[in-house]
């Protein structure tokens, strides 16, 4: 059985791994939001909830948006020194609609202008 990890290793071939869902300080970004709002009924608690029910959601579809949206969303939420899933989340939905919408403008364009369309990587 470990023939086939060292051979992988003995030519030199590197498997790279998806990058992971960041981790994120959710805990301080929460109490400084509650502190902010001041008594609106919400605690640090219900708030770090729904942080974790964001990070659940960015794990099972991470794959799913290109590098470089998760990159410049990663970036845009750490800024300011209030990270948060639900802001990277709401971050990577918007980028994919907005190029779902762009590549289904280019579609309806090059239809009508009656050149056979074809899909851009």
């Amino acid at each position: 059985m470990m023939m086939i990890p060292m051979l992988l290793l003995g030519t030199g071939l590197v498997l790279k791994t998806a990058d992971p869902v960041p981790t994120l300080d959710v805990k301080s970004t929460c109490s400084a939001a509650i502190k902010l709002a001041g008594s609106t009924g919400r605690t640090v608690e219900s708030c770090v909830a729904g942080e974790t029910a964001a990070r659940k959601e960015l794990e099972k579809d991470w794959p799913k948006f290109p590098a470089a949206e998760r990159s410049q969303c990663v970036a845009t939420s750490a800024r300011g020194g209030s990270p948060s899933y639900v802001e990277l989340l709401v971050c990577l939905e918007m980028m994919r609609d907005s190029r779902t919408h762009r590549e289904e403008e280019q579609k309806a364009a090059k239809a009508k202008s009656g050149r056979p369309v074809t899909a851009k990587p």
